[in-house]
């Protein structure tokens, strides 16, 4: 048994809650950007390569992880703006005025319906959290090389703006 760990994972057509930030993004209705969030980012292509290379080259026993480059939340989308002059949000939330919001809406969303992208759980997960690692184990191991997130957001955004 080989073990390999992704960071963040993200690219074209994502269906997550990160592709959905960069889709409000683009369409100008992302309100604000977290304040602490930081990721490995690990564009999807790398991580399914890292799997094989793992399949491949892995040692029984070993885990790896197959996280890419390291940035905040904030940091890649002021890249966004940088690759596509779109705007990014200027209005920052801190960790503790998310976990308020949290608390706020896990009220409300008992009365009402609410986006997912504003109900208490993602507001929750999103103060401030981080999914850190490093990547040194699977690129000595493995010969892993995720791509830098300028490479990955490029296309990525590329292809949510054309889509």
């Amino acid at each position: 048994l080989v073990i390999v760990q992704p960071g963040l994972v993200y690219g074209p057509g994502d269906p997550s809650a990160i592709g959905a930030a960069f889709r409000q993004y683009l369409e100008g209705k992302l309100p604000m950007l977290p304040v602490g969030a930081e990721y490995c980012w690990a564009h999807v292509d790398d991580i399914a390569h890292a799997h094989v290379l793992a399949m491949e080259e892995g040692r029984s026993g070993e885990a790896y992880i197959i996280a890419g480059p390291r940035h905040s939340l904030i940091e890649a989308m002021e890249l966004a703006e940088r690759l596509t002059g779109v705007k990014a949000p200027r209005l920052r939330g801190s960790p503790g005025l998310l976990r308020l919001l949290s608390n706020v809406m896990g009220l409300v969303e008992r009365v009402v319906p609410v986006p997912e992208d504003l109900s208490s759980e993602y507001l929750r997960v999103s103060a401030g959290v981080t999914y850190l690692g490093s990547n040194a184990k699977a690129r000595q191991g493995l010969g892993y090389e995720p791509r830098s997130l300028e490479v990955g957001l490029a296309e990525t955004l590329d292809f949510e703006r054309k889509r």
